[in-house]
């Protein structure tokens, strides 16, 4: 199983970053649980405030290159879950040594990452299990989270709502919403570690039915 958590974090110079508030608590959650079901786990980490698990294997990949580098590399794992917060743009050129505080503007042109889960969505395996996470706000975002399912081909979207305080970023406890082609399944308030144990539930039973349509 490999797992992606933590928030990555694009240079804009020597000192500074574009990033985002992801502690990594979730996908390190994920990792952990998998771990204590059974499974051989890799953690591929961008810049975690929390402790990584014990008993994965550590892949440290603080920029957004850096997970799309590493996590293809890794790509034919039975079950891959993306909960990294992986910037969509990163700068097109980050100064050299530390840019000096003056009156001016400073212009800053962003352009796209590599789409991960994407990639990995067109060249998965037969059996593999993909999860992809979507961090959104309201009604509008669980209808992209929708979207993503199909666009990626992914097998589950996990949508939680950034747009709460008591939740998600920053947060110990999460609130989501599964997404599969079977329905939609709201998973309740809770501690991050129920949350992940309700998502590995989901990823078991895709595999039981891989299993079963193989004949194993």
């Amino acid at each position: 199983m490999l797992v992606t958590a933590g928030g990555t974090r694009e240079p804009l110079d020597a000192v500074r970053f574009l990033g985002n508030r992801s502690s990594g608590r979730m996908g390190s959650a994920l990792a952990a649980e998998a771990r204590r079901r059974g499974a051989l786990v890799t953690l591929v980490a961008s810049n975690l405030s929390v402790p990584a698990p014990v008993g994965v294997d550590v892949v440290e990949a603080p920029t957004a290159e850096d997970v799309a580098r590493e996590t293809l590399a890794r790509g034919d794992a039975d079950v891959v879950v993306m909960a990294a917060a992986v910037a969509d743009y990163r700068p097109v050129h980050a100064e050299e040594g530390k840019r000096p505080k003056d009156d001016e503007p400073w212009t800053v042109t962003l352009e796209p990452t590599r789409d991960v889960l994407r990639e990995l969505g067109a060249k998965r395996t037969n059996g593999q299990v993909l999860i992809g996470f979507a961090a959104d706000r309201g009604e509008r975002g669980l209808e992209r989270a929708r979207e993503k399912l199909a666009n990626k081909r992914a097998d589950l979207i996990v949508f939680n709502d950034v747009g709460r305080d008591d939740i998600g970023f920053d947060a110990r406890d999460n609130e989501v919403v599964l997404v599969s082609a079977h329905g939609e399944r709201r998973i309740e308030k809770a501690a991050k570690e129920r949350i992940a144990s309700a998502i590995l539930d989901e990823v078991t039973a895709r595999l039981e039915e891989s299993d079963g349509r193989s004949g194993r």
